[in-house]
């Protein structure tokens, strides 16, 4: 049994994925958020925003999601495609 995340590759979530970054990035820009202001804003590092927003995270943490969300001052429902 191995432990950790999955590699990408191995992700039923690829797709998702693939639409999360996208609509992230477009709510950070409509709210004028470099993606270092909203990193520090939200608390996590400018590398793990970069790669959800590329989609190179595929599956991002809970509680990342959701500090980015109050970051943004977004809901769930605005991440929906």
């Amino acid at each position: 049994m191995t432990s950790g995340r999955r590699k990408r590759a191995e992700s039923r979530y690829v797709e998702q994925a693939a639409r999360l970054g996208p609509k992230l990035r477009e709510l950070r820009l409509e709210r004028g958020y470099t993606q270092q202001q909203l990193a520090t804003s939200a608390e996590i590092a400018l590398s793990t925003l970069r790669k959800i927003e590329t989609a190179a995270v595929v599956e991002p943490g809970y509680f990342t999601i959701l500090s980015l969300l109050k970051a943004l001052g977004a809901r769930v429902e605005d991440l929906m495609v």
